[in-house]
């Protein structure tokens, strides 16, 4: 059995972990947007139809990358929480 310094240690790694996750999602969520946003300066004033979808997308990507960071941030604040309580 582990002992409760390392049951800490492992959650502050979990921790860890989730908040670079978190920076990479951020990462992830700006370069979406950067992509969206020269495709949009260079295909505006298109009347093609895969040009809104595409863009539809990377706003979705975005959205997305948003809603996993709330989950994560649950994450890391429960954990957080649990590790307190120790």
């Amino acid at each position: 059995m582990a002992s409760i310094e390392e049951v800490r240690a492992a959650i502050a790694q979990a921790i860890d972990k989730a908040s670079q996750s978190q920076s990479a999602l951020q990462q992830a969520a700006e370069l979406a947007e950067d992509a969206q946003q020269l495709l949009t300066s260079v295909t505006q004033g298109s009347v093609q139809g895969d040009v809104e979808t595409t863009n539809a997308q990377f706003q979705q990507v975005v959205q997305g990358v948003s809603e996993l960071q709330n989950y994560l941030g649950a994450g890391i604040s429960g954990a957080e929480g649990i590790n307190s309580r120790l």
